[in-house]
């Protein structure tokens, strides 16, 4: 109990300072109340944070169990891993693509949720996690809590109206909630690897041998993309697909010693992952193949959590059809073309799994990079943060530039597909205020580029509507 206290009190100084960097709107600030406040459970003792704790990069930060405990202390325990929640809202909606014939994004590692707003609706009536009988029990906490008049405020509407119209109160509640989920404390793009890609010689020749396999030899490219979008955005490491990795079950995942009301299977339960939520054979035990970002710091790993370390993980995709390994969990649909045998070396595992280390966010730079960076800023270009951010549907984006030349500032969706070029042309020194209008824009994350003169830098910023 007290690691958990000191892991909160960790969590809110994080969620403090990153609101002194980026203040916060009154909705965040609600879905920052929602995410935090372990009385919205029955009984009382587990939140969002709970199983995607910030100071735990977002994930249970109890990595002993490889699933995650319900608010119950006895005999409740999730199927599966608890995803990182950071970057999740980066996802796109759950869809098919019909030209690559896939099914692509969604929450959750089954993709039964569309976004985190529909995320965020599952755990608190989920009787293995928050264990509410209802939504009406959510909303009566909300409203005996002690942020009641915020919520009113922020919803629009007088406590009266809100018990008339439960359901709508609760889709409120994920809205903020996924509003808070969607601020940069969940999307900081710090990593040691993000300063890389922005110039800075910062991997040392262990990381970048491990960069060379990972784009290479381990294929690992192939389904976590590591080059950043053509519009300059940071990588997120995943293509938002599923996949059956053939990963063997995990004899020691408490679900399987549940009752028959939660578990009718026991020992034989068999989980099916996307293909158990659309009823589709060609989609039986793929499950989502999640964002790399901070993977060193977020075991146990795979669905059910049957790998405690990352070079446990590179190892089983370095040697699964060896021999080594119990069979599939779903021995259909299993990927054979990008794992399995990989022939990578003890060293070359050692490398990858260093290099994957330089994914964990909070990267602090050694002070020559500082200086370079410094130097960078003395050059005379400028590019400011949008203001306001998060907006709907005007923003304005504000740059210097020390020299006459010619000006290209372009707006760019999460997926890298160009929006719009708001400045192209020449232009004198001095500084400059450019306003984009989105209202024909979807709510999401959209980055802006401005380039000049061997000049390049892109910044991120958050449409709502």
């Amino acid at each position: 109990m007290l690691q958990k206290t000191v892991m909160i009190l960790i969590a809110v100084a994080l969620v403090s300072a990153a609101a002194e960097s980026s203040a916060m709107t009154p909705l965040e600030e609600l879905g920052e109340f929602l995410y935090f406040d372990e009385t919205l459970s029955e009984p009382n003792g587990q939140s969002c944070a709970s199983c995607h704790m910030p100071s735990a990069f977002f994930v249970d930060p109890d990595s002993d169990a490889p699933v995650s405990q319900g608010v119950l202390p006895k005999g409740r325990w999730g199927n599966r891993n608890s995803p990182m929640s950071a970057y999740a809202f980066l996802s796109p909606d759950f869809h098919y693509d019909p030209v690559e014939e896939l099914y692509v994004g969604g929450q959750f590692w089954d993709g039964r949720a569309a976004n985190v707003v529909e995320q965020a609706k599952g755990p608190f009536l989920n009787l293995l996690e928050m264990n509410n009988p209802n939504k009406r029990t959510v909303i009566e906490d909300i409203l005996r809590g002690g942020y009641a008049d915020l919520f009113i405020e922020v919803f629009g509407h007088d406590a009266l109206y809100i018990r008339r119209n439960i359901d709508e109160a609760y889709d409120f509640v994920a809205e903020a909630i996924g509003a808070f989920e969607s601020t940069d404390l969940f999307a900081p793009f710090d990593s040691k690897y993000d300063y890389f890609l922005q110039g800075y010689d910062v991997l040392t020749e262990q990381e970048l041998s491990g960069l060379e396999l990972y784009e290479g030899k381990a294929m690992c490219n192939a389904c976590h993309p590591s080059e950043p979008g053509p519009g300059g955005e940071p990588p997120l490491f995943t293509d938002f697909t599923y996949d059956n990795l053939g990963v063997p079950r995990n004899p020691d995942n408490p679900f399987y010693t549940l009752t028959k009301k939660f578990n009718p299977d026991g020992y034989d339960f068999v989980d099916l992952g996307l293909g158990g939520i659309l009823g589709i054979e060609e989609e039986m035990g793929k499950h989502k193949v999640m964002p790399l970002r901070n993977i060193a710091m977020t075991g146990p790993y795979m669905h059910n959590g049957i790998f405690k370390t990352l070079k446990e993980v590179v190892e089983f995709y370095n040697a699964r059809d060896l021999g080594g390994f119990p069979p599939p969990e779903v021995p259909i649909n299993v990927n054979t073309d990008e794992l399995g045998d990989l022939g990578l070396t003890s060293d070359e595992i050692d490398d990858l799994v260093a290099f994957l280390h330089t994914l964990t966010d909070g990267y602090q730079l050694s002070a020559g990079a500082k200086r370079m960076a410094a130097a960078h800023t003395a050059s005379g270009y400028a590019l400011s943060s949008n203001y306001p951010n998060p907006f709907n549907p005007i923003t304005s984006i504000e740059y210097s530039l020390p020299t006459t030349a010619n000006v290209k500032l372009e707006i760019f969706n999460v997926l890298g597909q160009k929006v719009t070029t708001l400045v192209d042309g020449e232009q004198n020194a001095g500084h400059y205020s450019v306003s984009w209008d989105a209202s024909n824009a979807s709510t999401g994350i959209y980055f802006y580029r401005l380039s000049s003169a061997g000049f390049t830098e892109t910044r991120k910023m958050i449409l709502l509507k």
